[in-house]
């Protein structure tokens, strides 16, 4: 039972939109940190925990919501990848789709703060030519950053 229940845990992330707290090149949960500002026209958002086969789908949902309620649609979304120590090959073939989806809405998809363990699965993965390694970022700030605008911490 214990397993279970920490299976139907594990498998309701709650995705957090993130904005930049001024002066300091944190991000922050909108929800949280009042004074965090979001970077315009991107949609920063982070899985607050990690991605398995039991959740990456409804992870996949909620970005694809979140992008879609923005008040104007965001040209990129960057998914902050910081509580995936592992990408398994369901969890791949997710951000893969993420990234088809996102596409065909114009939608450029960007993966920021991978560690080392998922950077090497992704490179092995035909999603690692979806978002080119352009897209790929040690930081959500630098994922930002590469997006132009000049927009980034002050």
């Amino acid at each position: 039972m214990s397993l279970l229940l920490l299976i139907a845990y594990s498998s309701t992330l709650r995705v957090a939109v993130l904005g930049l707290l001024p002066g300091t090149g944190v991000w922050g949960d909108l929800q949280e940190h009042s004074r965090a500002v979001a970077a315009p026209g991107v949609l920063v958002a982070r899985p607050d925990g990690a991605l398995f086969f039991g959740n990456v789908n409804r992870v996949r949902t909620a970005v694809k919501e979140l992008a879609a309620a923005s008040d104007s649609p965001p040209r990129a979304v960057v998914v902050d990848l910081t509580a995936s120590y592992r990408l398994g090959l369901p969890v791949l073939d997710t951000l893969a789709d993420l990234a088809a989806d996102l596409d065909h809405q114009g939608v450029e998809l960007h993966l920021a703060r991978l560690r080392a363990g998922p950077t090497r699965s992704l490179a092995r993965h035909p999603l690692h030519a979806t978002p080119s390694p352009d897209r790929l970022h040690p930081t959500v700030t630098d994922a930002v950053n590469a997006l132009g605008d000049g927009w980034g911490p002050s």
